[in-house]
């Protein structure tokens, strides 16, 4: 199991931080902010509110090639040559 935990790229509102911790767990990310809002009211707002900013600090940005699992258009290379008959 080499599973590393990430912002998300594709399933974020401010930062990112709870999408990828639903990535992370297999969770729907709802859930994760649902959490989040619910550990703000519960702690006077002040630690989680540092807790997140401090994640979006410190968790690295989700790589390029895990966010363009859904994109259709990912794996297109563009290329033009051109014809020696084109000279």
């Amino acid at each position: 199991m080499n599973k590393k935990l990430y912002k998300s790229r594709h399933n974020k509102t401010l930062a990112g931080v709870c999408g990828g911790l639903a990535d992370y767990f297999d969770i729907d990310v709802t859930i994760v902010r649902l959490i989040w809002v619910a550990f703000f009211f519960l702690s006077a707002g002040l630690p989680i509110l540092l807790a997140y900013i401090i994640a979006a600090f410190i968790i690295p940005e989700e790589p390029v090639d895990n966010y363009d699992q859904n994109n259709p258009y990912a794996n297109v290379n563009y290329k033009v040559e051109k014809d020696e008959q084109d000279r």
